[in-house]
């Protein structure tokens, strides 16, 4: 990278970026808790028929994330990253508006194609790391910025939860409010990321899924780095979705022993993402951390899925959460791969590839886990989602091995 780069300003920015991230992540979260029961009040309480169209909404808001997410990243490269965040913020805050008033569940489901249409704002933030972060302190960056939205992701359901006790709409009402602090912020506060000089002109035609994967064919260096992320998210997904199921049904976890774990699970990747991955990158090199961490998440995963108690899987989901230095380290790699005016249809590309996960996995996943436990299988078998994580994690470490570009260890941030 260039001389605009320094690291007082390239911190100041990611500190302002961390914010935005947090912001948005608690606006989307804040409503996870309640949203089943409003689906289930719109259904009168139709338990079968409430887990389908929870599952539905979450397929209406990754779908058009597919489609839309390359179109955005390519759209933010030409106009910068703050219209895209201003879009994403106000899609969100439009989307809860919805769920509070709905009088049916069309207004949710209008409300979350609404929000899939438009959700932008973490690529934004990404991309614009990317813009302001010279490679050297590139991982560090990621690193807080992927721990701020952590941190509002978990924050939001505490939140929600607390809130919905004295109503069962307002979770969505503060989710706008939220949404909506987000948006103020961006227009006052947020410097724009993206340099003019970097920009691509309106006769490039770069704004369309076709042309925004198209850097995967311009750039070899992408494509296997984009193999890793693939494995990543689907590994990820194989415990994410599941974890609650099987504990409860290997273990007996009540629902005070998982929201234990998933408390000290969340504080553990707060922790990994905004102080061990910087440190890892910058000893290791990106190369060396996304192989080690990658490694960890494999084997986190193959002692979750075969512990026969839970005193034997809390060491394995440990681990596993060590893991979490993959996130920073393949980011920072993939965004080394291209030019300075291509960051926004990277994080286009990225988020595609994240929602395609987020449609599929849990539909095979689920299915797994169901044939899992069905008929006389001994409860061992339970484990056999996460266990297929540990083999799509040891294939990530694979091909990061054998293809990804080398880095020296960096300087600190």
């Amino acid at each position: 990278m260039n001389s605009r780069l320094h690291t007082p300003s390239a911190r100041g920015m990611v500190a302002r970026l961390s914010l935005l991230i947090f912001l948005d992540g608690l606006a989307q979260s804040v409503s996870f808790p309640v949203l089943p029961r409003r689906v289930s009040s719109l259904l009168d309480d139709h338990p079968s028929m409430t887990a389908l169209w929870v599952g539905w909404l979450e397929v209406a808001w990754a779908l058009p994330q597919i489609v839309m997410a390359p179109l955005l990243g390519a759209l933010s490269d030409r106009f910068g990253r703050r219209p895209l965040m201003l879009l994403s913020m106000g899609g969100i805050g439009l989307e809860l508006v919805l769920d509070a008033l709905a009088p049916n569940l069309g207004w949710l489901l209008a409300g979350r194609i609404v929000c899939g249409l438009t959700f932008g704002a973490q690529a934004a933030v990404m991309a614009g790391v990317a813009d302001t972060t010279p490679p050297g302190e590139r991982a560090r960056a990621y690193g807080f910025v992927n721990g701020a939205l952590y941190a509002g992701i978990v924050a939001g359901p505490l939140l929600g939860g607390w809130l919905a006790a004295a109503d069962l709409r307002s979770p969505f009402y503060v989710g706008a409010a939220v949404a909506a602090v987000g948006a103020l912020y961006v227009v006052s506060l947020l410097p724009e990321p993206l340099a003019r000089a970097h920009r691509t002109s309106p006769q490039e035609p770069q704004a369309g899924l076709w042309e925004a994967f198209r850097l995967l064919g311009t750039h070899p260096a992408l494509r296997p780095l984009a193999i890793v992320l693939l494995l990543s998210w689907l590994s990820f997904q194989s415990s994410d979705n599941m974890v609650v199921l099987y504990t409860a049904h290997r273990y007996g976890w009540s629902t005070v022993q998982f929201g234990v774990f998933v408390a000290v699970e969340a504080a553990l990747g707060i922790l990994v993402q905004s102080f061990v991955a910087g440190t890892a990158a910058r000893r290791l090199g990106e190369r060396r951390a996304l192989i080690l961490g990658s490694t960890l998440q494999g084997f986190g995963m193959l002692a979750m899925g075969l512990a026969p108690a839970s005193v034997l899987f809390w060491p394995g989901a440990i681990v596993a959460v060590l893991g979490a230095i993959v996130r920073p380290a393949l980011q920072t790699l993939m965004s080394e791969a291209v030019g300075a005016d291509e960051q926004g249809r990277l994080q286009g590309v990225v988020s595609s590839i994240a929602s395609t996960t987020s449609v599929v996995a849990p539909l095979v996943f689920t299915s797994l886990y169901a044939w899992a436990i069905g008929g006389d299988r001994s409860p061992a078998w339970a484990g056999s989602t996460i266990l297929c994580g540990a083999v799509l994690s040891a294939l990530g470490a694979w091909v990061a091995r054998r293809t990804a570009p080398r880095r020296r260890a960096s300087a600190p941030f």
